[in-house]
């Protein structure tokens, strides 16, 4: 059975930590923060053995074989970089990290030292996004000519927060905006051009921003995405032949519909249980047991691709990031 260790333990830990007790494959042998008390919180809420104080420690445990980094973006690089030269495979929670040069680093650790990486974009392996890509390849909406997506949320201002320091990687666009830009990259590719406009907190970091993706084979894709207000959350896929709605909240819905040209339009549901972070449990696992060292579904290239356009929509916006 594989054994985990977990290096940070704030909100989105405790998602990761529920899932894979629901995923029932592998088990949380550690994990590590600076603060132990912290720690030790999160170790007793998930039944985890051991507590480290120290990131390193636990990445040197020899009887962990896969670490999951969640940690705040600008952190990323260092952690990840550290564990794959020891070895230890790595789902590292999204963004991967702040800027195209890191996300290459971090690769390029992976496959210097043979060892697995996988950035946690968990709504790629969601229900909903296979039945997306399934209605696609039947050609039930033709040819996807526009893909458009939002992710808004409304969070108090915190100068010192993972939300607006950019010592941390703040900002909309690489905590949430990545979400409906992942969708519009996963069905149309790389853009030839992009373009983008955004406002700055008073820390700099973005707290609304608004993008087109355009693609000279005549495909348009768009997001926007804020940390000031709370937004429909919902995603359409329109192509020449009819429309897939992603019903709110869009990234993990349980439903979606069809709405064909001349067609009523169809109710289709994803159903699920647990909180869905189980699926992509599920594919780090079946990677580890293959020996491979990237996901087929979400491969590195797709991670560089991800990187290199949040990178260039951040540019526009007026916002740059260096790992810490």
């Amino acid at each position: 059975m594989h054994k985990w260790g977990i290096i940070g333990p704030g909100k989105i830990a405790h998602v990761f930590a529920e899932a894979v007790a629901n995923e029932g494959y592998s088990e949380i042998r550690a994990v590590a923060s600076r603060d132990v008390n912290r720690g030790k919180e999160f170790a007793q809420k998930h039944n985890i053995p051991i507590v480290y104080d120290s990131y390193q420690s636990l990445i040197e445990d020899p009887l962990i074989d896969i670490v999951y980094v969640a940690t705040p973006h600008s952190f990323h690089e260092r952690q990840v970089i550290s564990c794959l030269e020891n070895k230890k495979a790595v789902l590292c929670e999204k963004p991967m990290t702040v800027n195209l040069d890191s996300a290459l680093r971090m690769i390029g650790s992976s496959r210097k030292n043979n060892t697995f990486l996988m950035e946690a974009m968990w709504t790629r392996f969601m229900p909903a996004t296979l039945k997306v890509m399934e209605l696609i390849k039947e050609g039930q909406i033709g040819e996807v000519k526009y893909v458009h997506g939002d992710f808004g949320d409304s969070f108090p201002f915190d100068q010192s927060s993972r939300v607006y320091d950019l010592k941390l990687g703040a900002g909309s666009i690489l905590d949430i905006g990545i979400y409906p830009l992942f969708l519009s990259l996963l069905l149309l590719g790389k853009p030839d051009s992009i373009k983008a406009v955004g406002h700055l907190a008073v820390t700099g970091a973005d707290d609304l921003v608004s993008a087109i993706t355009y693609y000279k084979k005549g495909c348009i894709g768009s997001f926007m995405s804020t940390t000031v207000m709370k937004t429909p959350t919902t995603a359409e896929i329109i192509g020449t032949g009819g429309v897939i709605t992603l019903y709110p909240p869009w990234y993990k819905t349980k439903s979606l519909s069809l709405a064909k040209i001349d067609n009523p339009t169809q109710v289709l549901n994803v159903p699920f249980d647990g909180n869905g972070f189980e699926f992509q449990i599920h594919e780090v696992l079946t990677c580890m047991d293959k020996g491979v060292i990237e996901s087929s579904m979400m491969s590195h290239d797709f991670t560089l691709l991800l990187s290199e356009t949040m990178e260039e929509i951040c540019k526009q916006c007026g916002v740059s990031y260096t790992p810490q």
